[in-house]
Order: C-alpha cells, then structure tokens, then sequence
C-alpha cells in the first residue's frame, strides 16, 4: 500500500510540472520549456533506474 502512496505523491508532482510546462509553452517562454522538459526527463530516468 504504501508503494500506491509513493505513486500517487509522484504523479501529483508529475501533474503539477505538465502544468507549469504547459503555461511556460503558452507564454512563448520556449527556453523554459526546454529546461523543464530536459528536468523531467531526467527524473524520469533516475526513477526508472533506482527500481
């Protein structure tokens, strides 16, 4: 059960960053963007890799 609640916790974080991405897109700030795709990306593949 408490894995259920690691996952919900990352998928909160998960949300919240695809909204800020999605503002940052919205607002032309395209660098930004880039930067935030790249961070989840790699937090992404940390987390695959530790499992």
């Amino acid at each position: 059960m408490e894995d259920m609640s690691v996952f919900k916790s990352y998928l909160g974080r998960l949300l919240q960053d695809l909204k800020d991405l999605e503002q940052a897109l919205r607002n032309k700030e395209y660098e930004k963007a880039a930067e935030m795709t790249e961070k989840l990306i790699e937090d992404t593949q940390k987390g695959l890799e530790d499992n």
